[in-house]
This record gives structure tokens, C-alpha cells and sequence, in this order.
């Protein structure tokens, strides 16, 4: 008796089974990782974010701060958002926006300046007690060396800062809770 191989020939039934396991397993990829939304074993699920208090004089950084937080607490999918009826809710200070000169030309004129924020937060729960503060620190630099643009490179800047610190905060939630 001769025993030949073929090697790369599959029959037509291992080929049917083939293509179920493959489609069983693309299709069973449906798990939810996280039983209960929000934090703290589902006690804080709808969370009001009011506007951020801004004690510093650099005007609109409030509002900059308070969507970009808004923003990223919504896409982590935990929470729901709402002003009425919520489980607790985030406290925003700004304590601190500073524009210090960063790059200087040849001719000793500032063409970068960076932002430096300080943001204090309170997690504030439904009864009014403190659960967990943070305080979150971050610089972006921008260009003012075209005159006409240092406006807007500075708005950009902080809304960048702003941006990154909300993403920073969402992850030390996803991580510590």
C-alpha cells in the first residue's frame, strides 16, 4: 500500500467547518466587559458637569475646559449626562492660566509663548459629600510670531490643554474605578 499526501487540499467538509469556526468565532465577539455603567459599583451614573468656575482673567478658558471634559466623559460610554436628577456631580476650578515666553528670535522678540493651566476637580455626590479630588497640571506651546494669528494659536492651545486633560482625568477614572 502506497500512502500519498497532499499537502494545502482540504476536503469539501473541512472546508464547511473551516468557515463556521471562523464565522462563530467573528460573530461571538459581543462581550460587555462592564456590568454597570458609571463608578463606584454603578452609584454614580448620571453626572452633571456644570460650567467650570475660572478665577483666572483670561476669558472663554471656561468654556473651552467645560466642553472638552463634557465631551470625554460621554464618549467613555460610563456615564450619562444630565442636570436634573443626577448621582453627583464634577466641580471644575480653573485656578491658574500663565502665558510665559518660550522661543525667542535673534532679535530677542518672543515668537512662542507656552500655556501653562492648573485645574482643581471635586467628584461631588448626590448628598453633597466630597468624594475624590484631583488637581491636573498641563502646557501647550504656540506660535506668535505672525502678529494676526496669536489670538487664535493661543485659543488653539488651550483648547488642545484642555482636551488632553480631560483625556488624562477619563483615564484616571477608567483606571482607579
Amino acid at each position: 500500500m502506497k500512502m500519498v499526501f497532499r499537502a494545502g487540499i482540504l476536503t469539501s467538509g473541512k472546508r464547511i467547518g473551516l468557515v463556521l469556526l471562523l464565522l462563530s468565532a467573528l460573530c461571538a465577539c459581543g462581550y460587555e466587559l462592564v456590568k454597570e455603567k458609571g463608578i463606584f459599583g454603578g452609584d454614580i451614573a448620571l453626572l452633571s458637569v456644570p460650567i467650570f468656575k475660572n478665577i483666572t482673567y483670561e476669558p472663554h478658558a471656561s468654556l473651552y475646559v467645560t466642553d472638552a471634559f463634557s465631551r470625554e466623559l460621554l464618549s467613555t460610554g460610563l456615564f450619562k449626562m444630565d442636570r436634573e436628577g443626577t448621582d453627583g456631580y464634577l466641580e471644575g476650578t480653573i485656578r491658574e492660566i500663565r502665558m510665559v515666553p518660550n522661543t525667542l528670535n535673534k532679535d530677542g522678540l518672543v515668537i512662542e509663548k507656552k500655556v501653562n493651566m492648573t485645574l482643581d476637580l471635586v467628584l461631588v455626590g448626590k448628598d453633597g459629600r466630597t468624594i475624590r479630588r484631583w488637581s491636573l497640571v498641563d502646557e501647550e506651546a504656540y506660535r506668535t510670531d505672525a502678529i494676526n494669528s496669536e489670538d487664535y494659536n493661543k485659543r488653539y492651545a488651550l483648547q488642545k490643554v484642555s482636551a488632553r486633560m480631560a483625556r488624562r482625568f477619563c483615564a484616571t477614572i477608567l483606571v482607579d474605578y
